[in-house]
């Protein structure tokens, strides 16, 4: 969960983590850049669109794939089906193994030849609770994007060498293994030269992170979703200062980051923005209120010609706005207005469906590059 903030109390972590584990779960736009005007903001989400026209560009969910409804916070062994009214939904979801890291390789029937989409679950979940969460699935087949979804091979307690409890993503071998399942994916898929957006929630923002300082140059974009203090990580200097900051020019990309106001770390993610806007070269930044409950600060204007952003979801905790169903339901915590949350409290916060940091979320990201 909260990386940063988690690490002083994992005995207290143990106990919630089977209640709280599926709080990071996931959620409507469409991707390709901004180059297609072809399509609506609900299609395909652009900044610049909301600005104008916030009613039409409000989050649309399971319009590809039904619902997956009600489900256990537990970890899931196998990713979900894609289904329309119970039918085949037009999504194959395997589970693939790549120099011992398995991983959710979902394809559409389209191809999923427009892209790559890598997603790092948080501290405690896995693979397939991610990809039925967040929807993927859904995402796969809505933008015609091969999928991935890795399970970390690390654990925060190894009891002997390769077994343990809760797979953490927060570590330094990370990147080396983010980028074994990017090649596999490509090859598997048959996928040459095209956009690669590396998506991370909770301890998958460090990797994520990580992996941009280290091999950003494998990479188009990052979604960065519930992060925590990344910029003090000691693999991620190359946020910490502005000289430093400067040094990742050359490798500059397109950066969303969504964030929780009830989100401790919600500073944090702030200044992380902020660090994004100076490598990328940004002069400037405008802010649109996208409903009542989500508002979100942009740049294009960057010498680098990559933007970034920063959603703020509103009365939002430490999980992914958008995702898949409330856990665990209760009379008490979810009474509260409908359309604006979900009503389920998440890691410090309600879940919000008033942003899809899955289907918007990538297309935030593929917008500002």
């Amino acid at each position: 969960m909260l990386y940063n903030h988690i690490r002083a109390s994992r005995a207290a972590l143990v106990a919630v983590s089977t209640v709280l584990l599926a709080a990071c779960g996931g959620g409507g736009g469409g991707g390709g850049g901004s180059s297609n005007t072809a399509k609506s903001c609900s299609e395909q989400f652009n900044p610049d669109a909301a600005a104008t026209t916030p009613e039409q560009c409000q989050p649309v969910y399971n319009e590809q794939c039904d619902s997956l409804g009600a489900r256990s916070p537990y970890n899931a062994s196998e990713p979900a089906a894609c289904t329309v009214n119970g039918a085949d939904g037009g999504v194959s979801a395997e589970t693939v193994t790549v120099g011992g890291v398995e991983y959710v390789l979902l394809k559409p029937a389209s191809g999923g030849k427009s892209g790559l989409y890598v997603g790092l679950h948080w501290r405690g979940g896995n693979g397939p609770t991610m990809s039925n969460n967040m929807r993927m699935p859904e995402l796969a087949k809505a933008r015609d994007l091969t999928v991935a979804v890795p399970t970390s091979p690390n654990y925060i307690f190894s009891a002997i060498e390769g077994v343990g409890y809760l797979h953490d993503w927060d570590y330094s071998g990370a990147p080396a293994v983010i980028a074994q399942v990017i090649a596999d994916a490509k090859a598997r898929n048959g996928l040459g030269n095209v956009p690669v957006v590396l998506a991370g929630v909770s301890s998958g923002v460090a990797a994520a992170t990580r992996f941009y300082c280290e091999q950003g140059s494998q990479i188009d974009g990052l979604l960065l979703v519930a992060s925590g203090s990344i910029s003090a990580a000691e693999s991620t200097a190359c946020l910490s200062d502005a000289s430093a900051a400067a040094s990742k020019a050359a490798s500059s990309m397109a950066v969303a980051v969504i964030q929780g106001t009830r989100d401790p770390a919600y500073e944090d993610a702030k200044l992380n923005y902020g660090h994004f806007e100076l490598i990328n070269g940004c002069d400037g930044s405008k802010t649109v209120a996208l409903n009542e409950q989500v508002d979100i600060e942009y740049s294009r204007n960057c010498g680098s010609g990559h933007g970034t952003a920063l959603v703020s979801v509103k009365d939002s905790g430490h999980n992914w706005p958008g995702m898949d169903r409330p856990i665990p339901e209760n009379p008490v915590t979810d009474n509260i207005p409908a359309g604006s949350s979900s009503g389920a409290m998440s890691i410090f916060g309600r879940v919000s469906f008033s942003f899809d940091a899955t289907l918007q979320g990538y297309d935030l990201v593929r917008n500002l590059d």
